[in-house]
């Protein structure tokens, strides 16, 4: 490669200056353009929320002041309706012959980059792609029998046994600036609109009270974790209170953090403990690398499922009757559900923008378990309102909690938000906290506010159904409505599977009636010289040929939450509360998870031999959308805590 050459570096969720593959392999063969688009328009449906667009906006104009010490500005462009349009016209301004840039992996983003790198290959632009983050490729882990795997545990097993290749892109000292740079018609950090002026003024204020975005921060941040928090982790990880997590999660999600770096710094911390003979750092080393692992596992099964962001990964679910309650979950967002750990989560979600993994766990579990609300909304909602909302890690962890997932939590798994709370709040100051309603409870009554008697609630200030509300829904109603739930499920699985079989049923046929339906997508295939490789590109079912038809969920999402933001006044009161709470918070959806296994019955192959065959497979399923359009993070390894037994009623207030 020339040394004249003239790159562009074209920044995404890559925030950062080292270790990041992209920039340092411009910067070493010549001049750089750093270019960042804003394209609401490529966001469609998953236009990030005000936490988010907040981060984002800070972490640029840190990254814009990194590269203009080094000698070259970082262009911001805000493009209307087309990032190739953007991209092509700072090439023609600058002359620049090649786009270089670090993969994403999330389904939205792996058809739209290889569209327009299919694009600008067309017209003779050099593209290259890197692996900025992820410790391994998607399309690299496999089974014994070449297969994607669908279960957590044998995938990080795997990953374990596999050579990881310790090799950070050093950071550039210097760059050198395109020509003609000038020419280039960008805006500033303000133009993008990432915020609104009353954000600005009032909620952002306490963003930037309680974090610190950029990857200069995030360094430090790191390393203060893992010199005084990770040794630890293992015991503290699991408190809903206070400073107990890595809190690297919006870090990560924006590129601020190399997941390399953040490994390789673990791993010598772990041998310098071994030496010194620190036995307890074992379990937390191991705890974190598998939170780490869990967002590895993410992006593998958005890779290898690119369907999972608008269905199941258990084809059997797409018969379960969720209850569009829209009232359900209005109350469910603004904590109004009367159970008081549940409320607190939602409430310190909305003022803050983060909450704790195990309060995730317990929120989504209450959603999608209790009012049996389509896990689908709920992640939507997370999207929307989370500072380090990942739809890759969002689409984990509800399909997890749902039970969308082979080893996910069990369909029948019922958690009762008493029990959570004794648990994992059991002096309760998190909820007093959150719910000044609930402030004056005392400690035995506060994670059960209808078992108290009418003295000690009228002491408190409490008037259930008042100023506190009665529980939305009663332990043993959501216990028999879940199982009839799942009956329904399983009968109309049941008749849509027979019906497939026209008639012809045999022993082993009923013998796969009633197990899960898991998709089986083939990584690696040992090919005949006479197999062709389009053939590979196309997936199949049960050995005919036939395009992927993922069903899409169609929900009055939008209308819901537009009209929800409008009337929050109920959620302004603990604005005081996040003043002094966000001041020591911040965030981390570090997890680790034992789910149970499932019986499994092939529906589906997908055989895909290489990387750029795989993204065919995205190409047809977008198409096939558009034409029928028109157009943390989960951590969850305490099954003692289900309530699955859960039978009888418990008392309630009347």
């Amino acid at each position: 490669m020339s040394m004249s050459e003239k790159t562009v570096v074209w920044f995404r969720r890559d925030l950062r200056i080292d270790d990041n593959p992209a920039l340092a392999t411009a910067a070493k063969e010549g001049a750089v353009l750093p270019l960042f688009i804003w394209c609401p328009a490529d966001y469609e449906q998953y236009y990030p929320g005000r936490c988010s667009r907040w981060w984002l906006k800070q972490s640029l104009t840190h990254l814009g002041k990194s590269l203009e010490s080094l000698g070259c500005p970082l262009v911001l462009i805000h493009a209307k309706n087309s990032t190739l349009a953007a991209l092509l016209e700072c090439i023609h301004s600058t002359g620049a012959t090649r786009v270089v840039y670090n993969c994403l992996y999330d389904p939205i983003s792996l058809v739209h980059d290889n569209k327009i790198k299919n694009e600008l290959s067309a017209l003779g632009i050099s593209v290259q792609s890197f692996n900025g983050d992820l410790l391994y490729k998607p399309w690299e882990v496999y089974d014994e029998n070449g297969q994607a795997f669908t279960t957590f545990n044998m995938y990080w097993e795997k990953c374990m046994d596999l050579p990881i290749e310790i090799s950070q892109s050093l950071a550039p000292v210097r760059l050198v600036p395109v020509p003609g740079i000038e020419n280039i018609r960008g805006c500033s950090i303000d133009d993008l609109g990432l915020e609104s002026s009353k954000d600005e003024e009032s909620s952002n204020a306490l963003l930037s009270r309680a974090w610190s975005p950029g990857w200069r921060n995030a360094e430090n941040m790191l390393g203060e974790f893992v010199s005084y928090g990770l040794l630890e982790y293992s015991k503290h990880g699991m408190k809903v209170g206070g400073t107990t997590t890595s809190l690297l999660s919006p870090y990560l999600h924006f590129g601020e953090l190399s997941v390399m770096k953040i490994y390789q710094l673990v791993k010598m911390h772990q041998v310098k403990w071994q030496n010194e003979g620190k036995s307890e750092a074992e379990e937390s080393v191991r705890l974190f690398l598998r939170s780490i692992g869990f967002r590895e596992y993410s992006r593998y099964l958005c890779f290898n499922f690119p369907f999972t962001h608008e269905r199941s990964l258990l084809g059997n679910l797409k018969h379960y009757p969720w209850r569009s309650d829209e009232d359900s979950f209005k109350s469910w967002r603004q904590g109004m559900t009367g159970y008081p750990l549940v409320d607190a989560g939602m409430r310190e979600l909305w003022a803050t923008g983060w909450i704790h993994n195990r309060i995730r766990v317990i929120v989504s579990s209450f959603a999608v378990k209790f009012l049996q609300i389509p896990w689908i909304w709920g992640m939507k909602y997370f999207w929307d309102v989370l500072l380090d909302a990942d739809l890759e890690s969002d689409i984990l962890g509800w399909q997890y909690i749902s039970g969308s997932l082979p080893d996910g939590h069990e369909l029948s798994r019922l958690d009762n938000p008493e029990v959570q709370g004794q648990k994992y709040d059991p002096d309760g100051e998190y909820i007093r906290t959150w719910i000044p309603e609930l402030a004056r409870m005392p400690t035995k009554w506060i994670h059960c506010p209808w078992d108290a008697p009418s003295s000690i609630l009228e002491v408190a200030g409490v008037e259930l159904g008042f100023n506190y509300p009665k529980p939305i829904v009663e332990l043993h109603m959501a216990r028999e409505c879940l199982d009839d739930a799942i009956s329904t499920m399983w009968q109309l699985d049941t008749a849509a599977k027979l019906a497939e079989l026209d008639g012809e049923i045999v022993e082993d046929n009923m013998n796969n009636i009633r197990s899960f339906d898991i998709p089986k997508v083939v990584l690696k295939k040992e090919l005949s010289p006479s197999t062709s490789s389009i053939n590979l590109r196309m997936p199949y079912t049960s050995g005919q040929k036939k395009k992927l038809q993922p069903m899409e969920v169609k929900v009055p999402y939008k209308q819901i939450i537009r009209d929800d933001v409008m009337n929050a006044s109920n959620m302004e009161d603990t604005g005081s509360i996040a003043n002094s709470q966000m001041s020591r918070k911040r965030s981390s959806s570090d997890s680790a998870s034992n789910g149970p296994l499932c019986s499994s019955s092939l529906i589906m192959h997908s055989q895909i031999h290489d990387r750029d065959s795989s993204l065919v497979l995205y190409s047809d399923y977008l198409q096939q959308k558009a034409g029928r359009n028109g157009a943390g993070k989960v951590e969850d390894n305490d099954s003692e805590d289900s309530g699955a037994s859960i039978s009888r009623p418990s008392k309630r207030a009347a």
